[in-house]
């Protein structure tokens, strides 16, 4: 009987240690790939997979363990090694320049020469482009190597960072959240990519908090839990289910059973709000007590409204009331005012402090609250902070004078949160809530969010991600080309219907 040979892992970290400020986050953690896998990373914000990945990309220096290609042990020092090795990073937050054309994306610091004029090294242009183009063909893409950068869509994006990778002969891809920003179609055509890349025999290791995905496009998936490796497991026979339970280490509520809202009292009121080439004639409404979510596609007006409520745009025509009464929102002072505090998409750049401690951020925008006398009081400051790290679960390490920037996603989101609790807003407004945010701080903040709305607030959440529409809306609205298109109930709406209505056709 002739058995078959193990295949050999292309990758291997073998108990990989590091440490920040005294902190151990990551554990004698291992794992390895095969050729032409897909392996799925996963565990909650702060289990360690950013650390890891950045390690192997030599952005961090291991403290312990080693990494072996092909069976031989190798040095990463910088992401440069890493490159040399055939290992590529695409992280969440693409590096791409918007101003220089696909083909000088691609062959960055690899563009063919030839000889000018007195002798002068020119770039080979025509060689460029043709070079260029076979790369994108060699995924059967069609995206003209001589358009800019900026003037793609987001998965066309992400497509020219998968192209540079094989132009770098990369072997190993790691993708960190790479449909975060992407519509259903789009997130499509990325698996078909992936494939590709597979049947070409290179190895992925693929980021997401999106849990459906990876039962999709994995074949395998490692569980990272407080910067431990849990478990390693084929996604045959594994069930969502399964994965939480290793992610959080304990059962995690997927269906929601919030009992209807008993609202009677107003909230946010917008009336004909318009805005040219954003959004029209808007009419909602939010009570005192009630979630209401917009569901729509990239482009759908509703992220513009959000910022528009929330004064960072002006509207051209019009009207915002707030409980009950008219208000003028020209601006975000404007709006705290009058009590609507909002959660924006991109917390890092527009919701927070990045080199502020947490205490700062949380006290950011509620200074008279934490006065005495008209002086500031850090006593009262620190009292104030505590109550919202103990009720909103804060995971941090160094406590409250800990720099914001060194938590993880879910508890930078927490962060905002309670910085708009702490200043007594009525309606609080929330671009994609969980976006980036792991299974277990995601359920965390729904139940938050629920807890608010029974303490009356009015709330309103704007997402992409029909799952997250669905878990906590007591209402959905459906945006499409800066209309509403529908309106739901819970218990009527379900994915079907929200895409429909959100892709033009009638809710």
């Amino acid at each position: 009987m002739t058995m078959t040979p193990a295949v050999r892992p292309l990758l291997e970290m073998r108990k990989i240690s590091k440490s920040f400020f005294g902190v151990k986050v990551l554990d004698e953690v291992s794992i390895d790939l095969l050729p032409g896998e897909v392996l799925a990373l996963v565990g909650e914000n702060g289990a360690g997979k950013s650390t890891l990945i950045k390690i192997l990309n030599g952005d961090y220096q291991k403290d312990g363990g080693e990494i072996a290609i092909d069976g031989e042990v190798v040095q990463v020092g910088q992401p440069r090694d890493a490159e040399a090795l055939g290992i590529r990073m695409i992280y969440q937050e693409l590096h791409y320049a918007p101003d220089l054309s696909v083909t000088e994306n691609v062959l960055l610091g690899h563009l063919p020469g030839r000889a000018g004029p007195l002798g002068k090294l020119l770039v080979d242009w025509p060689r460029a482009h043709r070079s260029a183009r076979e790369f994108l063909r060699l995924l059967e893409v069609d995206i003209d190597p001589a358009a800019l950068m900026g003037s793609l869509a987001v998965v066309e994006r992400e497509i020219v960072e998968i192209v540079k990778a094989l132009s770098t002969q990369a072997r190993i891809v790691v993708m960190d959240e790479p449909t975060a920003a992407l519509t259903p179609h789009e997130v499509a055509l990325l698996f078909k990519i992936i494939e590709n890349l597979r049947s070409r025999g290179v190895a992925l290791i693929y980021i997401s908090h999106r849990l459906d995905e990876i039962f999709q496009i994995a074949q395998r998936v490692a569980v990272l839990r407080n910067g431990r490796r849990v478990a390693t497991r084929d996604t045959r026979g594994l069930t969502y289910q399964d994965v939480v339970r290793l992610m959080v280490g304990r059962e995690v509520e997927q269906e929601r059973g919030r009992s209807a809202p008993l609202v009677t009292a107003p909230g946010l009121e917008l009336r004909g709000l318009s805005r040219a080439g954003a959004f029209e004639d808007i009419n909602l409404s939010v009570r005192a007590g009630e979630i209401v979510g917009i569901f729509g596609l990239l482009g759908a007006g509703h992220m513009p409204l959000t910022r528009t409520i929330f004064g960072a745009e002006k509207a051209e025509r019009g009207e915002i009331c707030v409980a009950g009464k008219a208000a003028l929102i020209d601006g975000p002072r404007a709006a705290v005012r009058a009590g609507v505090g909002m959660v924006p998409v991109d917390r890092k750049m527009q919701g927070l402090v990045l080199g502020m401690p947490v205490r700062g951020n949380v006290t950011l925008s509620s200074w008279p609250r934490v006065s005495r006398f008209g002086f500031f009081s850090r006593r009262a400051e620190r009292e104030h902070v505590e109550t919202w790290i103990e009720r909103l679960r804060i995971r941090m390490a160094g406590g409250m004078e800990v720099e914001v920037r060194y938590l993880s996603g879910g508890n930078q989101q927490k962060v905002v949160l309670s910085r708009w609790l702490e200043a007594n807003v009525k309606v609080l407004v929330l671009n994609e809530p969980t976006w980036g945010v792991d299974v277990g701080a995601r359920a965390d903040i729904y139940e938050l969010l629920e807890t608010l709305a029974d303490q009356g607030l009015a709330i309103l959440i704007v997402s992409s991600d029909t799952q997250e529409v669905l878990a906590v809306s007591d209402r959905i609205l459906t945006m499409y080309k800066g209309q509403i298109t529908g309106e739901f109930r819970r218990a009527e709406a379900n994915q079907a219907s929200l895409l429909q209505a959100a892709a033009g056709g009638k809710g």
